[in-house]
């Protein structure tokens, strides 16, 4: 079955001759395994590896360098440092890969004390950006399940502009302010999104953002404020997106089963990348309890099995944990994280035959 035809029926929950796989690694992981399997491109990977989903480039305008080329105004960069759109410094490494992601030094916001002092900054806007040759890129891939727009991290980047623990502390002590913060991040990727789809227009399927609100055990904060500070936010990126025509799906690392009922509200329509081993996460019980209300993307354990079991440990672990989730359709094959370079690269190719058989 094509993959656009895979794709739409496992987001209709129907059980279909084959279940959608994908393929997302780390730049070291990508270029170690092309060598192992001989491919000299992107696409032959894909196709060796059976993946019906092609990822467009400038994915993020903050954590990796992939946005640069289609960026207007003149960054600072050094051969190990440079700052980005929102201005917040990283340290060089990911370059222009499609999953890594740099290092943040520092963040312009970090002294922060007003709403003055958020609104007054320079944000980056969409005359700043010319997203027109995605168009071609995304057309030549049209075959494959087409995933783009910016990953608009609202907590991500808010937290990487105010500093990570003036964010947590001002959640609690200074709730409004960051309030404005995030909605100001927010209305950023809106203007800057709605330019991005524009420009692929009829070419893309999926539109693919993220945030890590979990960590193994739990949220990073508590229901009441995730809700507060991101529900309505995400609903507005998520009815942007379906007024494009395109498919919603999310990231979060950790445990976030909590909220999911939450995120299927505001517009989610697939939840990545199902960390299986974080509390609350198993397979079983999301499949008992979110089955068939949203689709499930990812979940065979980068955490223990991948690195550490046997190809035949992966195989089994791989299968296992496809037919768990696709019990009432509405799954898609793929690593609980992007992979990683401690993976061995025969265990990562046995995950790949097993779904595919």
């Amino acid at each position: 079955m094509a993959s656009k035809e895979k794709f739409k029926a496992t987001c209709k929950f129907r059980r279909s001759n084959g279940i959608p796989v994908d393929y997302l690694a780390h730049l070291e992981t990508d270029r170690k395994l092309r060598r192992h399997l001989g491919c000299d491109s992107e696409e032959e990977l894909l196709d060796r590896l059976g993946a019906d989903f092609f990822y467009l480039p400038s994915r993020d305008i903050s954590q990796n360098e992939g946005f640069m080329e289609y960026y207007k105004p003149a960054l600072d960069v050094t051969e190990t440092e440079r700052t980005c759109a929102f201005g917040i410094r990283w340290r060089r490494g990911a370059y222009d890969s499609k999953f890594t992601v740099d290092e943040a030094i520092s963040g312009p916001l970090e002294n922060a004390e007003t709403q003055e002092d958020i609104l007054n900054h320079r944000w980056p806007t969409a005359d700043d950006f010319d997203f027109s040759p995605l168009a071609e890129i995304a057309e030549r891939h049209s075959s494959r399940v087409v995933i783009g727009g910016l990953w608009s991290g609202i907590m991500g980047d808010a937290y990487r502009l105010h500093g990570f623990q003036n964010f947590l502390m001002n959640a609690a002590a200074e709730p409004e302010l960051l309030k404005c913060l995030i909605d100001r991040v927010t209305d950023v990727y809106l203007e800057l999104n709605e330019a991005y789809f524009k420009a692929v227009e009829g070419n893309m399927d999926v539109w693919f953002f993220g945030n890590d609100f979990g960590h193994q055990g739990g949220l990073l904060l508590s229901k009441e404020m995730w809700k507060d500070f991101f529900f309505e936010n995400i609903k507005r990126l998520a009815a942007l997106a379906h007024g494009h025509g395109l498919k919603v799906m999310m990231h979060s690392c950790g445990a976030v089963s909590e909220i999911i009922p939450d995120l299927i509200e505001a517009g989610v329509d697939i939840l990545d990348p199902i960390q299986v081993t974080a509390t609350g996460m198993e397979p079983q019980t999301l499949a008992d309890q979110f089955g068939g209300k949203i689709v499930f993307h990812g979940g065979v354990d980068t955490q223990n099995i991948l690195p550490f079991g046997t190809p035949e440990e992966v195989a089994a672990h791989a299968r296992e944990v496809a037919e768990t989730l696709n019990q009432k359709g509405g799954y898609i094959f793929a690593p609980s994280q992007i992979l990683g370079s401690d993976i061995p690269l025969e265990n990562i190719v046995a995950m790949y035959e097993a779904v595919n058989r």
